[in-house]
């Protein structure tokens, strides 16, 4: 990378008030070490104990989702045992609220099925994602999922906005899905 590139990114970052952000490959090592350093900058950026909690579990549950769903993306990996999935996980402070942004890749054909199954979840309150939630703890998991399918409601109740999310065409048979919950 280029120094200006670099120094532009450095800008956009302190602009943005970031909190936090990561790129590369992720796993649950990764997602430990991330994670324990959000909580510490969270307590210098969060408003107060609640808005740490959901802004915590909802990075956490995104990350899981890039590590479960998530493919290779566009960058070489190792040989040896399983490639772990590339994303990006970005914190940022606005206004008093957090904006918890994740984006990874995904196959192109999945990537329609999770823009779907996030706009339906933005036509429900919080009252109906909670029975939503509830309904889903009793039903064995999804067919194609590799987890309780309970990650994206999670998110959706967490979260005080509507969760929104969009894809970009990327190279061969990926999108790169891109997902933001606000608290």
């Amino acid at each position: 990378m280029e120094f200006d590139r670099f120094f532009k990114f450095s800008q956009l970052l302190l602009r943005d008030e970031f909190v936090l952000s990561y790129s590369g490959y992720v796993s649950e090592d990764i997602l430990l070490a991330v994670g324990n350093t959000l909580r510490v900058r969270l307590e210098d950026h969060a408003r107060d104990g609640a808005q740490i909690r959901n802004v915590f579990s909802i990075f956490v549950e995104l990350m899981q989702n890039i590590i479960r769903y998530g493919v290779e993306g566009p960058h070489p990996g190792s040989d040896a045992g399983e490639k772990p999935s590339f994303g990006i996980v970005m914190v940022s402070e606005n206004d008093g609220h957090m904006d918890i942004i994740a984006g990874n890749y995904v196959a192109k054909d999945e990537a329609k099925q999770l823009v779907d199954r996030v706009n339906e979840l933005q036509c429900h309150s919080h009252d109906e994602l909670r029975h939503m939630y509830r309904e889903r703890l009793r039903r064995s998991p999804d067919r194609a999922s590799k987890g309780a399918s309970l990650g994206l409601i999670e998110i959706a109740r967490r979260s005080t906005l509507p969760v929104m999310c969009e894809i970009m065409p990327a190279s061969g048979s990926l999108s790169f899905f891109m997902i933001r919950a606000t608290v």
